[in-house]
């Protein structure tokens, strides 16, 4: 018997081979080129979220650093793939975290001006140094290779590529008028994929500053860096710097040379954050508040200041043949009696330093009034102030009383100077403030901000005998005050029918305003939507329908629509 061959399914198999095959392929084809392409584009989006955290971290540790404020700031360290069915990710992204010591600060060829006092001098003429950190981030990206790495650093943000350098931040080290350091301290070491919190805390902020000169040669700052092309770091920073600085590089590379031509001369502000909430200020001179020929039983006052030039609070006070202990409030300062005519206050032992001990003469026939003054400085202003962007003739007040009798200091010098407060866009100009009137009063006149844009701030800083005072200015954006003028209302030829007529007192073309007849018996009538104000003159609209008696509702909006203004009126 004899069977014959059935192949009327082969073709259907054989096309579903095919089919087959080729679903095989397009899925290997996806995850070859898809997959790394869009895993990239996650990685891609992380760097530059990691690279506005270093900002964030940045802006904490300059504010930590000039007003004493503590910050915290997460930083992403890693990032996962989105899930896929049928395709597989590689392991998720891991990024590292942590400091480096990279040496010390230094400001050489100069010298503490004669505006302070002699111990300041005397310290500063010991050439500290002072120790800081550069803190780097690195992610070991799976597909993106352009990543660079992070490096935060003497108030700028650098990002170091194979064979590049780029400043993704301004700095605030040198100003006109004004030299800024900062030492960062701490430690931090983090590795993983979690976002990690960094807390900058202040242990120096940067209360006090002293006039700096030029001392056989130009003054020149030395900050080490721990970016490895000191070559294409040392030329961003040149194009960051005022006219008159000029950034070079050591011949090692290991540290930038900042040098100042010296045609100002400079207030020189240091302080010192620690990344890890470590670190303790501690007394490194002492120096009088007011002047140290006083009168019997007067009260002087001494002031501690840490290497930094800043207050030291709880510090000990020792004065010569007393007994007592004595401690050092929170502005740093202890206050005595001058019941001898001689007395010396001292700190840091029984073998002090020249710079670690003040003496005070006292006479009984010394007049007690205006010759131990002890200066307190205020800024007359709500802290933070806000001043709305364009402002060109804005003026700021600031107050000089003796902290003693709080009677106001007449004919004293008072100086004024500013920092930025993270990147601006501009700075602002203004008068110096004259000498204190009879009231204690002077203020700074014709505050241009012209050229700066909302979002901008600023610590200002006014300073007299030796005492500063700190303001917040943040600059806002301008807003329009909308008022009504006048409403008028009256029959508008047919009944029912009320013509309302209005003046609005504003230029803002993007005003607007809404008009509803409101009944006797409390219910409203709404007029059809808001109408613009296209000009000052007055505007007129008719209520159709509305009752004889009743009460006319004008509100007035700004471009925002919020509620500025509104009035109510009884017609007839």
């Amino acid at each position: 018997m004899r069977f014959s061959r059935d192949r009327r399914g082969q073709s259907v198999v054989v096309g579903t081979v095919i089919l087959f095959g080729f679903l095989i392929v397009a899925l290997g084809i996806f995850q070859i080129q898809v997959v790394p392409t869009e895993n990239a584009n996650v990685e891609f989006e992380h760097s530059q979220q990691v690279e506005d955290d270093f900002g964030d971290l940045r802006n904490d540790v300059l504010r930590a650093g000039s007003t004493g404020s503590t910050g915290s700031t997460q930083v992403r360290l890693g990032t996962r793939y989105p899930a896929r069915t049928f395709f597989i990710n590689p392991p998720p992204v891991s990024g590292s975290l942590e400091t480096e010591p990279t040496g010390p600060i230094r400001v050489l060829n100069a010298t503490v001006g004669d505006g302070a006092h002699q111990n300041a001098r005397d310290f500063w003429n010991t050439s500290p140094s002072f120790e800081t950190r550069s803190l780097r981030y690195d992610a070991e990206y799976n597909e993106f290779d352009g990543a660079p790495e992070l490096v935060y650093e003497h108030s700028v943000v650098a990002a170091e590529f194979d064979d590049a350098v780029l400043l993704r931040t301004g700095q605030t080290v040198v100003s006109e008028e004004r030299i800024s350091l900062t030492a960062l301290t701490g430690s931090v070491s983090e590795t993983g994929v979690v976002p990690r919190s960094v807390d900058p805390r202040a242990v120096s902020a940067s209360d006090t500053t002293v006039p700096l000169e030029p001392r056989g040669g130009q003054i020149t700052l030395e900050l080490p860096t721990a970016v490895g092309n000191a070559s294409a770091l040392t030329e961003r920073w040149n194009g960051a710097l005022p006219a008159g600085a000029t950034a070079t590089r050591n011949a090692t590379g290991e540290t930038l040379r900042i040098t100042l031509d010296n045609v100002s001369n400079y207030r020189l502000a240091l302080s010192e954050v620690s990344l890890d909430a470590s670190g303790e200020t501690e007394p490194a001179y002492v120096v009088p508040v007011g002047r140290q020929n006083v009168a019997l039983d007067d009260t002087v006052t001494v002031e501690v200041r840490d290497r930094y030039n800043n207050p030291v609070p709880d510090a000990a006070v020792s004065i010569v043949n007393d007994n007592r202990e004595h401690t050092t409030n929170d502005d740093g300062r202890v206050f005595f009696e001058a019941n001898r005519t001689s007395i010396t206050a001292t700190i840091n032992g029984t073998e002090p330093q020249p710079y670690e001990n003040v003496s005070f003469d006292a006479s009984a026939d010394a007049p007690t009034t205006g010759v131990n003054r002890i200066y307190d400085v205020e800024w007359d202003e709500i802290d933070p102030v806000q001043i709305e962007e364009g402002t060109t003739d804005g003026e700021l007040d600031i107050l000089v009383s003796d902290s003693a009798s709080n009677a106001p200091i007449d004919d004293a010098a008072v100086d004024v100077a500013f920092t930025p407060l993270g990147d601006v866009n501009g700075v602002p100009s203004f008068d110096e403030p004259s000498e204190t009137d009879a009231d204690g009063r002077t203020n700074v006149t014709n505050f241009n901000i012209s050229g700066t844009n909302a979002g901008d701030n600023f610590t200002f800083y006014a300073s007299a005998g030796d005492n500063v005072d700190r303001l917040t200015v943040e600059i806002v954006e301008s807003t329009t005050t909308y008022e009504i003028g006048s409403v008028d209302a009256e029959a508008a030829g047919r009944a029912n029918n009320i013509e309302v007529t209005f003046d609005i007192d504003t230029t803002d073309p993007d005003a607007e305003v809404n008009v509803s007849s409101i009944t006797s018996d409390g219910s409203a009538r709404d007029f059809t939507g808001r109408i613009p104000v296209e000009d000052t003159q007055p505007q007129s609209v008719t209520i159709q329908g509305a009752n004889q008696a009743v009460e006319i509702r004008v509100v007035l909006y700004d471009a925002a629509g919020n509620e500025e203004d509104r009035e109510e009126v009884p017609y007839p």
